[in-house]
């Protein structure tokens, strides 16, 4: 019985890592995408994060088996409660992804400028951020997973400062307003996929020491 619930245990490894690899390109192509106005990679986005939705269902479907299967030690818990929670972080980077794939869509006409520079480094690092903590994750790497986490404060304030830019833009007069709200709502993507990254670090955390780093309360 033992040796078919860590069959499993492997199975569901596997799973999580089909998917975060799948988030990884999707993020990649959504970067593309904002630095080139590429629309086949925005494109090519938005088809991979529709995948997601069955990887979604079929990790969630086989962490159910094995709480059910039999009663897990400790540790197994650890894996299968912070496999179920993942997901679901993973699941809602590939949505934002695929959000602002559609949103860079709009913006392949439009003049791109400074603040658009931005948000393209905006996007550079919360994909580092991703990988790392999914890295941290898989590799059981606490003390990566704590340096992903201390990261998010350099998306925060670039997010800061793209807000800031537009709002003086807009108090401004300046032509272009929807291409501005356009852009504060793909930060604020950014921002989120950042801020899921930090949950992935911190399940990473909960699996190698069983104890849950409070959120930030100003996440």
């Amino acid at each position: 019985m033992r040796k078919t619930f860590d069959a499993e245990l492997q199975e569901l490894n596997y799973e999580v890592l089909d998917m975060s690899a799948t988030v990884e390109r999707a993020i990649d192509v959504v970067t593309e995408s904002l630095s080139a106005g590429d629309r086949q990679a925005a494109m090519s986005a938005m088809e991979m994060t529709r995948a997601m939705d069955q990887m979604e269902r079929d990790i969630e479907d086989r962490c159910l088996r094995l709480l059910l299967r039999q009663q897990p030690v400790a540790r197994d818990l650890r894996t299968i409660s912070a496999a179920l929670k993942l997901v679901t972080d993973l699941q809602r980077i590939g949505d934002q992804c695929a959000n602002i794939a559609e949103i860079s869509l709009l913006l392949e006409q439009q003049k791109r400028d400074h603040t658009l520079a931005h948000i393209r480094t905006m996007s550079q690092k919360s994909a580092v951020m991703v990988k790392r903590a999914i890295f941290a994750y898989v590799n059981r790497d606490a003390e990566e997973a704590r340096t992903v986490m201390a990261l998010d404060d350099e998306v925060d304030s670039l997010f800061n400062q793209v807000k800031e830019e537009l709002a003086a833009r807009i108090a401004a007069g300046q032509e272009a307003g929807s291409q501005a709200i356009d852009l504060v709502i793909i930060a604020k993507y950014l921002e989120r996929i950042a801020d899921h990254a930090v949950n992935i670090a911190r399940w990473g955390i909960f699996c190698v020491t069983g104890e849950l780093v409070p959120e930030d309360p100003a996440e």
